[in-house]
């Protein structure tokens, strides 16, 4: 059987516990801006992808209400006449393409977006660690032994 720790004990764990975690934070000042970076670019990727899905979805809709409306129509085409009800669907089936043609158009724009937005987040990021790495350098030069 286990033993209870004694309630006297859990503070001083928990002490040493954030004692390690605020060394391991102030030892390594180079994590903050890595971190924030990381937190923007994310927020702008997101940004991105949901301007992209966005506009696939509008196209989406668009494509199941015109699909509809050609099914309608090709019916009711195509007891007078087949040929008419085929043009119909083909007319549909065209504008499908165009639909499935902007997708593939956005989403290499999103990619090649979302691509730029993380090659400048890690250069800012980069300089940003110099920058502080320079800081702490100078600060510990500076401080008498």
């Amino acid at each position: 059987m286990t033993k209870k720790k004694s309630t006297s004990e859990m503070p001083e764990n928990f002490s040493n516990i954030v004692k390690s975690m605020q060394s391991a934070i102030t030892a390594n000042p180079l994590i903050a801006p890595q971190a924030e970076h990381f937190w923007k670019t994310q927020e702008q990727l997101l940004d991105t992808a949901e301007t992209f899905t966005r506009s696939w979805f509008q196209r989406r809709h668009e494509a199941t209400r015109t699909a509809m409306i050609a099914a309608r129509e090709s019916a009711e085409k195509e007891r007078a006449n087949p040929a008419e009800a085929f043009q119909t669907i083909a007319e549909w089936q065209r504008h499908s393409m165009e639909r499935m043609v902007e997708d593939a158009r956005e989403w290499l724009e999103m990619v090649s977006r979302c691509a730029g937005i993380a090659a400048v987040s890690e250069i800012e990021a980069a300089e940003d660690v110099m920058q502080e790495a320079q800081k702490t350098t100078k600060a510990a030069k500076s401080e008498p032994v």
